[in-house]
Order: C-alpha cells, then structure tokens, then sequence
C-alpha cells in the first residue's frame, strides 16, 4: 500500500511541473525493480514529498535500501530532492514532473518504448490481479469499480492528437481532486492505464 500523504499542497501551476521525457535505454534500466516503480507511480501520481524511510515503510524495504533506489532514479531525472518539512534531518524525495513520457516530439527509440511497455504492463498486470483477488473477497455492495476493456477507434491524425490531450485533461482533472476536501465517500487510488497505438495490419 502506498503511503498516507501528508496534508495536500496546493497543486503547482502547470507551466513549473515539468514533463519528465525518456531518451535513453540506460534510463529504462534503472527502473526495472517493482519498488522503483511503485515509488515513481506514488510520487508522480500524489505530487506529495516523502522521506526514504516514510517509503521503506510501505514498500517493504530497508530505509538504506530505499534510499539506493531513490538515488538512483534521481541520477537518471526521475526524482528530486524537495525542501524539508518538519524535521529537517532527513531528506525529502518528490517527482521531477508531473507525468512521463517515452521518447520526444523529434525522434522516439523503440528501444527505449518497448522496454517502458514491457516494465508497465508487467506491473499492471499484477495490480489487476491483485484487485480481481481483493474483489472476489468483497461483498458485490462494496467492490470498488474495476474494468477490463479494449476499443477500437478511426482517427485521423489530427482527431488523435485531439483525443489525447483531452484524455491527459480529464484525467488531470481527476488527478487534481485530491487537492480537494475529502468527501463522505472516502477517495481510493485507482490505476489506470491507457495505450493508443496505430493498427500495424491496417494498409491505410
């Protein structure tokens, strides 16, 4: 389980929350451990800072060995290291961004895209089992929702693009509202995954 954050920030203004790109195949290397991902997933999703032992303590891990992984993935621009908060005698750890992306607008290495979609599905696929084998343990009032579900679309280019920045607003949109007063209904991570790639079999 991911750590309780602390009290929310206010959400930093989009134009000083960087977009994280990844160019290099050494990069994707330094993030093929589930902790490492699971760290990077947290703080990106949660935009909250978090001390190396705040992290070992819901992952498991040693605070020394916690503090490896998050020196290496600050090496390679994941990570950085945040201004303390209360106790300043141990260091803070937040997201270099505010979302990831594979590759640039000028050139893309299939190595480098590959290699992410072997690590995230590798991951998302046992979040999903996790949360298929927590459900069949729940009565049917109390699951939270849960999809599986594949579509196809004809898009032009242009209406792809227009279609992925609409999907990264409305998503934003949900991301944001943890800065928000918690309502009766307690708020839950959910993970969500969502891949548009072109039909290799189609001739058009």
């Amino acid at each position: 389980m991911p750590p309780e954050p602390p009290t929310p920030e206010p959400p930093t203004p989009e134009a000083q929350r960087p977009l994280v790109t990844i160019t290099d195949p050494r990069a994707i290397r330094a993030l093929a451990h589930r902790v490492r991902l699971e760290v990077i997933d947290e703080l990106f999703g949660s935009e909250q800072t978090y001390t190396a032992t705040e992290l070992a303590n819901s992952f498991g891990l040693t605070p020394s060995a916690m503090s490896y992984h998050l020196r290496a993935l600050e090496k390679w621009g994941y990570l950085v290291r945040a201004a303390s908060v209360g106790d300043a005698r141990e260091r803070h750890w937040r997201a270099a961004g505010n979302r990831l992306q594979v590759g640039d607008n000028a050139s893309s290495s299939a190595l480098v895209s590959t290699a992410l979609l072997d690590l995230t599905l590798t991951s998302t696929r046992a979040r999903v089992v996790a949360a298929i084998l927590l459900a069949g343990n729940m009565a049917a009032n109390d699951r939270p929702p849960l999809e599986i579900a594949t579509a196809k679309v004809a898009l032009t280019h242009a209406e792809a693009r227009d279609f992925l920045v609409e999907y990264a607003a409305l998503v934003e949109k949900y991301r944001l509202m943890r800065h928000q007063p918690e309502p009766a209904e307690p708020r839950r991570p959910m993970h969500l995954l969502n891949i548009l790639a072109p039909d290799a079999d189609s001739s058009s």
